[in-house]
C-alpha cells in the first residue's frame, strides 16, 4: 500500500505540473504537506531541503550570476556575438550558441537567456535576419551549456547530492565536461546547419497595433457636454463596476494643445475628454441619443495614432525575477512606477482580449506598452522587464567587471580542485561579490528565483520518502525496471532512464525531475550490480534536454512569448535534436563512465 500511495502522489504531482493551473512550487509544497501529515517523513526530513547543500549552491549561483550581469561581463559577451556574427547566419547562429553555452556553464540558464535576449533583437535588425531564427537557438544553447559543469544547471547538483546521500562520491566540478561538451558541440552544429532551417521566418512586427489586434478590444470614445460622467471621478463613474470598461488613457484639450493623462481612480473626467477604453462598449452605446459616451471616430487603431514625438510603443517581456510576477496590470504598479500605459498582453503566442488587465502576470508574458522615450529608457534598465522591440541593448560599462570575473573564477577553481565543497565555494563567492560591491546586499534577496528554490526544497522529501528506510518505493520501481530491461544489459537500462527523464521533464521542472528520478537511478544501478555514475549522468542529461515543448524550461517559456512562436515550432526543431543527443549520450557515457561492477 505504501508503494501505491507514493506512486499515486507522484502521478498527481505530474498531472498538476502538466496542467499548470497550480504553480509548480505550490504543488511541491502540497507534496511535502501530504508526506508530513501522513507521517511518511518526519518534521526534520520534511524541511531538510532548505539546508541541503544543493539548494544552498543554487541560491548562491543565482546571486553570482547576477554579479556577472550587473558588472557588465554578460554585455561583453553580447557585443562579441555582434562583432563575430555580423550578417552571416551561420556565424551568427554558431556565435550565439557558443556564447550562451559558455555563459550557462557558470551561471543559471534563464539568466543567460534574459541577458542576451534584448541584444538578439538588435542583432536581428542590423543583420536583417529573422529574430525567430535566433531565439530558439539561444534557449537550446543555454540548456546544453549548463551540462558542462556541476554548477551549470540545478539537475547536475541534485544528482550529485543524491549520490552523496546514498554514500557514493558526488560528481566533481568538471566531471560533466566530456559528455556536456560533446552534447554542446553537436547541438550547436545541428542548430547552425539544420535546426535553424526548421524555424519560422517571422520578422519583428513593424505595426504593433495590427500585430496585437488592438481594434478588436480597444475603443476611443468621447464624453459629450451633457454626459452624466462629466465631473465624476473614474472610481465613481461606474465605467468599470457597471459597464466593465477600463480607462487606459485620457486625452484632454488644454488651450491649443492636447495632453495625455494616465488615469488614476480619483482622476475627474471632463466634458470633451477622449478616452481609450478596454472592454465591450456596445451596451453603453446601445441608445446613442442618451448614451454617456460617443464613439470618437470611426477609425482603426494604428501605430501613428498611438505615437508622436513624445510617445512611443514598445514590446516588453516580463523578466524571470520580476517583482510584478503574480500581480495584475490593474493593480497599478506598472503605471505608477514606470509611467507607461499597457495596451495589450500576449501569452504563449495568443493576445488576451478580455479583461487582460486583471490577469496575473507570468514569466514570458509580453506587454505592448505606450510611454515617453524617457520612461521606456527606464523600463529597459529595470529588473522587471526585457524590452525586446524598441531599444538597443545598453552596456553597463562597469569597472567592477574584472572583479566579478575573478571572483567567479576563484569560486569555480576552489570547487573544481576539491579544496572546498561546491556549496562553500559558492557562498564564499557571494561574500566576495558583496564585499567588492559587485552585488548590493539587497540584490542577494531580489535576484534569487525563490520559486525554484521552494520547488527543489519541497520536492526533496519525496526522494526521502522513496528510500529503503521509509517506503522503499525507489527500490521497488528499480527492481521492476531491472526485471523488465536488465536482461538486455546496462546499456538498455541507461537508455530507459535517459528517455524517461527526457519525457518527464517536458511536463515538469527539470530540477523536480532530477530530485524524483535520482534515487530511482541509484536503485536501478545498485539492483543491477553497477556503480551509479553512468546512470546518474544519463538522468542529468535527460533533465536538461527539454526541447520538445516550450513549457519544459523557463528559458523556452521566455523565448516562446517574445518570439511569438507556435507550440509546434519547438517539437519540429527539438525532436531531431533530442534523438541526436540521446545517441551521443548512449555512445559517450559508457566510454567516459564505464559500467563498473559495484564495489570494485
Amino acid at each position: 500500500m505504501e508503494h501505491l500511495f507514493i506512486l499515486g502522489l507522484i502521478a498527481l504531482a505530474l498531472v498538476l505540473f502538466a496542467w499548470e493551473v497550480v504553480r509548480p512550487d505550490v504543488v511541491a509544497l502540497g507534496v511535502t504537506l501530504v508526506l508530513l501529515l501522513s507521517g511518511t517523513v518526519t518534521l526534520e526530513e520534511g524541511f531538510s531541503g532548505f539546508s541541503n547543500p544543493a539548494v544552498i549552491t543554487v541560491i548562491a549561483m543565482f546571486i553570482l550570476s547576477y554579479g556577472l550581469v550587473r558588472t557588465g561581463v554578460a554585455d561583453i559577451v553580447a557585443n562579441t556575438i555582434l562583432r563575430v556574427g555580423g550578417e552571416n547566419p551561420v556565424l551568427l547562429t554558431l556565435a550565439i550558441m557558443i556564447a550562451v553555452g559558455t555563459m550557462s556553464a557558470v551561471m543559471n540558464n534563464i539568466g543567460a537567456v534574459a541577458v542576451l535576449l534584448p541584444a538578439l533583437f538588435v542583432i536581428a535588425r542590423r543583420s536583417k535576419y529573422p529574430v525567430t531564427k535566433l531565439l530558439i537557438p539561444l534557449s537550446f544553447g543555454s540548456l546544453m551549456g549548463g551540462l558542462t559543469t556541476l554548477i551549470g544547471t540545478p539537475p547536475n547538483l541534485l544528482v550529485s547530492i543524491a549520490l552523496e546521500n546514498q554514500g557514493f562520491r558526488g560528481f566533481r566540478m568538471f566531471d560533466f565536461l566530456p559528455t556536456g561538451l560533446a552534447v554542446m558541440a553537436a547541438g550547436a552544429l545541428y542548430m547552425t546547419f539544420i535546426g535553424r532551417h526548421l524555424l519560422p521566418e517571422r520578422k519583428v512586427a513593424n505595426n504593433l497595433t495590427r500585430e496585437y489586434q488592438l481594434e478588436d478590444y480597444l475603443t476611443e470614445v468621447v464624453i459629450p457636454e451633457d454626459s452624466f460622467l462629466a465631473g465624476k471621478t473614474i472610481r465613481s463613474s461606474g465605467l468599470f463596476t457597471k459597464f466593465g470598461l477600463t480607462v487606459l488613457r485620457i486625452t484632454r484639450r488644454l488651450g491649443q494643445a492636447n495632453i495625455n493623462i494616465a488615469p488614476e481612480p480619483d482622476e475627474v473626467l471632463q466634458a470633451e475628454d477622449r478616452l481609450i477604453v478596454e472592454g465591450d462598449v456596445m451596451e453603453m452605446l446601445r441608445d446613442r441619443e442618451v448614451s454617456p459616451l460617443k464613439i470618437y471616430a470611426d477609425r482603426k487603431f494604428n501605430d501613428k495614432m498611438l505615437t508622436d514625438e513624445n510617445v512611443q510603443l514598445a514590446e516588453v517581456a516580463i523578466a524571470p525575477n520580476a517583482m510584478i510576477l503574480g500581480q495584475s496590470i490593474e493593480q497599478g504598479y506598472i503605471r505608477r512606477h514606470y509611467g507607461v500605459l499597457v495596451l495589450a498582453l500576449r501569452r504563449r503566442g495568443e493576445t488576451l482580449k478580455e479583461r487582460f488587465i486583471s490577469v496575473p502576470l507570468e514569466v514570458g508574458d509580453v506587454l505592448l506598452v505606450q510611454g515617453s522615450p524617457e520612461t521606456l529608457d527606464e523600463l529597459a534598465r529595470s529588473h522587471d522587464f526585457l524590452v525586446v522591440n524598441r531599444l538597443e541593448h545598453g552596456t553597463r560599462k562597469s569597472r567592477k567587471a574584472p572583479f566579478a570575473l575573478a571572483i567567479m573564477t576563484v569560486s569555480i577553481m576552489l570547487a573544481g580542485t576539491g579544496f572546498l565543497h561546491i556549496s562553500t565555494a559558492a557562498m564564499l563567492g557571494v561574500f566576495l561579490m558583496v564585499a567588492t560591491g559587485c552585488v548590493r546586499p539587497q540584490d542577494m534577496y531580489h535576484e534569487v528565483e525563490w520559486r525554484v528554490i521552494f520547488l527543489i526544497a519541497f520536492m526533496m522529501p519525496l526522494g526521502i520518502a522513496m528510500d529503503e528506510k521509509h517506503t522503499g518505493t525507489a527500490k521497488w520501481l528499480a527492481d521492476a525496471i531491472v526485471a523488465a530491461a536488465g536482461d538486455y544489459g546496462p546499456l538498455a537500462l541507461l537508455g530507459c532512464l535517459i528517455l524517461f527523464t527526457t519525457l518527464i521533464t517536458e511536463v515538469m521542472s527539470n530540477a523536480a525531475a532530477a530530485v524524483l528520478l535520482a534515487p530511482i537511478g541509484i536503485a536501478v544501478a545498485v539492483g543491477a550490480g553497477y556503480e551509479p555514475y553512468p546512470f546518474l549522468m544519463g538522468i542529468a542529461i535527460g533533465a536538461s534536454t527539454t526541447f520538445l515543448t516550450p513549457i519544459g524550461h523557463q528559458a523556452n517559456v521566455l523565448v516562446y512569448g517574445v518570439g511569438n512562436y507556435r507550440f509546434s515550432d519547438f517539437a519540429r526543431t527539438g525532436l531531431l535534436l533530442n534523438l541526436l543527443i540521446f545517441a551521443i549520450a548512449m555512445v559517450l557515457i559508457p566510454m567516459v563512465w564505464p559500467f563498473a561492477p559495484i564495489g570494485n
